[in-house]
């Protein structure tokens, strides 16, 4: 999932390529700790309710959040 996060954060229509600083900002959590939720070398993902909330952010299914992003040719 946090592939998905970080996907998404560089992706989205509604904020194009937020940084992790204001996407946690809007969901109420630090940035450090949304790069760890992002970095996919440490096992931690968000919430169910954390999820939901990004989804809303960015206009996204919460499948979306959940499931493994398209392959990103920007990296």
């Amino acid at each position: 999932m946090s592939n998905a996060i970080k996907y998404w954060r560089k992706h989205n229509k509604v904020y194009p390529k937020i940084s992790q600083q204001k996407l946690a900002d809007l969901i109420d959590i630090d940035r450090p700790t949304l790069s760890k939720i992002e970095n996919e070398n440490i096992p931690i993902d968000p919430d169910e309710a954390m999820a939901l909330k990004i989804a809303r952010i960015f206009s996204l299914l919460i499948t979306d959040i959940l499931r493994k992003p398209p392959e990103d040719k920007d990296e």
